[in-house]
């Protein structure tokens, strides 16, 4: 592969590309090593190895502009795990005695203590650093069967932790289109959603989220009175910009719960998938913190909530749409949680 084929790739296309890299040399090793005695299985496997790099290779460089980037890592890695237990199984003793270590620290990060693929692969290791006879056929397949059970352990976690991360951006796009479903709506009708308020007393003002508004006195000048608070029709008074107003302080409110998701995106997240969902989890905040606070408004003006069943300025209004926009933390605290459970997974047995 040219330097000129690798020119404007993805960032994270080059971890995946220098393993393939160095496991090609691995097998030109292999097939070297073995030039005067290839039988049949060696070949197998040999091509096997070979057509596993290939496939990973042609994913990193053939990547297609709409397919979902989870999709090519899962193609891209499963392929390099599985060449290069297929080269461990033909490499020589000397190469496999080396490599125990590694291989047993793979699968006590990625297998519980309960597994027997950990207590075979421990057997081998206290062999190994004993400096006992040769190894058999029998070690060299525990090694290699315990490393493909390790790597599809760490790949199962991963997957949970994709799976969440598009659960999560899939809830974040409907949640999108119902805000704007639901500006176009107040946009379009302004009765349709009542987001204003008449202060008691006195009975002739009504109080928009855009502003507020002089209610003209009933009768003739002489004996010009306020009208009744029950002869009030605050929706006559909403303008079409009331509900994307409630939206936008209700967006303001949701950027200060951010600062927690962010907090969540730890050094060792330095994998696709550990990346994306608690950037997954941050975005969510901003369309639930938008939505809350519309929803909570709709809660006072119905006097939902004691004490606060009508507001006495504008600034009230946006006051309350910020507070409501922050308080969807107290929803997606919980996805929070399920994230952060994810991510743990992936980084502990």
């Amino acid at each position: 592969m040219s330097a000129r084929q690798r020119i404007n790739l993805a960032p994270w296309l080059e971890l995946p590309l220098t393993v393939i890299s160095r496991l090609r040399t691995q097998l030109a090793m292999a097939e070297s090593g073995g030039a005067g005695d290839v039988d049949g299985r060696r070949r197998a496997v040999l091509d096997g190895a070979r057509g596993h790099l290939d496939e990973a290779e042609q994913a990193c460089l053939n990547v297609p502009r709409f397919q979902p980037r989870a999709g090519t890592l899962e193609r891209i890695w499963s392929n390099i795990r599985a060449a290069d237990a297929d080269l461990l199984s033909i490499a020589s003793d000397d190469e496999v005695r080396a490599r125990t270590p590694e291989i047993l620290g793979m699968v006590r990060r990625n297998l519980s203590e309960t597994s027997p693929q950990r207590e075979a692969v421990q057997d081998v290791a206290d062999k190994v650093e004993a400096g006992q006879a040769p190894l058999t056929d029998r070690d060299r397949s525990i090694l290699v069967r315990a490393l493909a059970f390790a790597y599809a352990s760490l790949g199962g976690r991963h997957r949970r932790v994709r799976v969440l991360a598009d659960l999560l951006w899939i809830f974040t796009g409907a949640a999108i289109l119902g805000l704007i479903a639901l500006a176009v709506w107040g946009y379009a009708d302004e009765d349709a959603v009542d987001l204003c308020f008449q202060p008691q007393p006195p009975g002739n003002r009504v109080v928009c989220p855009t502003g507020e508004h002089q209610v003209p006195p009933e009768g003739p000048p002489p004996m010009a009175e306020a009208p009744a608070v029950t002869d009030v029709v605050t929706s006559k008074y909403a303008r079409n910009q009331d509900v994307l107003t409630v939206e936008f302080a209700g967006l303001i409110g949701a950027s200060l719960t951010v600062v927690t998701a962010v907090r969540r995106i730890q050094p060792d997240h330095a994998t696709q998938y550990q990346f994306r969902l608690p950037l997954a989890a941050a975005v969510l905040k901003f369309p639930m913190g938008a939505l809350s606070a519309v929803a909570g408004i709709l809660l006072i003006k119905g006097a939902f909530v004691p004490g606060l069943s009508n507001l006495d300025s504008s600034a009230q209004i946006i006051g309350w749409s910020i507070v409501f926009g922050a308080a969807q933390h107290l929803v997606t605290h919980i996805v929070d949680q399920r994230a952060e459970e994810a991510l743990s997974g992936v980084r502990k047995p």
